[in-house]
């Protein structure tokens, strides 16, 4: 009897490399096991209390459905909050969206047909491959190097990569997972290759507040010229600490782009309601201070996973300047195997931490294999003790004879 079949999309569906090894770190917790998860970007920073307030003070009996497009008081909040950056938006330039990753795949499935390609500089957000194949999109990587500081090659190294099927270039900025921060002359370059080969250019800025050292992010929206081209993904997961909210846009000035989003938005019915209730009131009320006291602290964070790690033997970090995460070179060391090590041998004092393999981030095959990210997202106290059990895991996984 023949089995039933899975689509070739399920099958080259790859797994996220943030929470593949989450059955290992379960059975550790089964285990008595204090697990301390440095995989994944979930802060723990706290929400803003307007969020809270405006959700409890929500005057409708009935939650229905939302506009598809999303609730005017998101809509306008939006509005208010980008030109706080200098960006005026109408409110039809703006949809909001079930997260940041719904506003990717709406973007992708606009720009691209099947078997179209999206360039993309690796290291690069696990889920943008995930995301590209659910779109039916083909991602064609570039790679950065942490010896460079994962700063974009020269235009050439792009430009040769431009094919008949190329529809999109696709970036974060401040990144996930090196935290780069692109100057505005890399951005500028990635629109002209946009331009002069007729792509859309799609910027993921969930992290626009957080660059540190007195370094600025640069929003593709701030492109002369570049109106048909750009599209912005953004969230306010990060900014807000509200992960659990759901709560994102795509913003494009392209009119004719945006109908089409809409159209996929209305396939959909509408995003979550009482989370853009609560995200409006954070985008309207949160005090420049929540920004400011949150940089001051991922800063400090940062600080010790960088120079914590760059004191390991064999291991080098370079320096992240936005976001809240970290790619390390742990050399000879296969970091698939050590990140499942991690939760399945290794333990001290009752602990051990997660973290993600960078092979996760890349697709270019073999890259990644010496390589993790660290999401510095836990008090400074924890991420201490969190580099003190990595020092340990890592002289002891070189130590055993079965990892020589």
């Amino acid at each position: 009897m023949n089995k039933l079949t899975i689509s070739q999309r399920g099958v080259h569906m790859p797994a996220s490399a943030m929470r593949k090894l989450a059955p290992f770190a379960d059975e550790a917790k089964a285990c008595g096991i204090d697990v301390i998860h440095l995989n994944i970007g979930q802060p723990d920073i706290e929400t803003p209390p307007e969020f809270w307030e405006a959700v409890s003070k929500f005057p409708e009996q009935t939650l229905a459905y939302g506009p598809s497009a999303g609730r005017s008081e998101c809509i306008d909040g939006m509005v208010e909050y980008y030109a706080r950056f200098d960006i005026p938006l109408t409110a039809n330039q703006i949809i909001i969206t079930t997260a940041g990753s719904e506003a990717l795949l709406f973007a992708l499935m606009a720009c691209g047909d099947a078997g179209d390609e999206v360039i993309i500089p690796e290291p690069f957000y696990s889920n943008y491959a995930g995301l590209a194949t659910m779109a039916g999109l083909h991602v064609v990587p570039f790679t950065t190097f942490a010896q460079d500081d994962y700063r974009l090659p020269p235009r050439e190294a792009i430009e040769r990569l431009v094919g008949e099927r190329t529809r999109v270039i696709l970036y974060s900025s401040p990144g996930n997972p090196t935290g780069v921060v692109y100057t505005p002359e890399e951005v500028a370059m990635l629109g002209d290759i946009a331009r002069t080969h007729r792509l859309y250019l799609l910027s993921d800025e969930p992290y626009r507040e957080l660059s540190y050292d007195g370094q600025i992010a640069t929003s593709a929206l701030h492109l002369p010229g570049m109106e048909e081209h750009v599209i912005v993904l953004d969230s306010i997961s990060k900014r807000f600490s509200a992960c659990g909210a759901r709560i994102g846009c795509v913003v494009s000035r392209n009119a004719a782009l945006m109908e089409t989003i809409m159209k996929l938005a209305m396939a959909r019915l509408s995003a979550p309601v009482l989370e853009q209730i609560g995200a409006a009131a954070c985008l309207v009320n949160t005090p420049t201070s929540y920004f400011e006291e949150m940089r001051e602290e991922y800063t400090r964070r940062r600080d010790i996973v960088y120079e914590r790690l760059n004191q390991i033997e064999g291991v080098y970090c370079p320096k992240p300047a936005g976001a809240f995460y970290a790619m390390a070179k742990i050399e000879g060391v296969d970091t698939e195997d050590f990140a499942r090590w991690l939760l399945t041998d290794f333990q001290h004092a009752g602990q051990t931490v997660m973290v993600a393999p960078g092979s996760g981030f890349y697709t270019t095959p073999g890259l990644g294999h010496e390589e993790i990210r660290i999401a510095y997202v836990l008090e400074t106290e924890v991420l201490s003790r969190a580099m003190d059990l990595l020092t340990m895991a890592i002289r002891r996984y070189r130590s055993e004879p079965a990892n020589q």
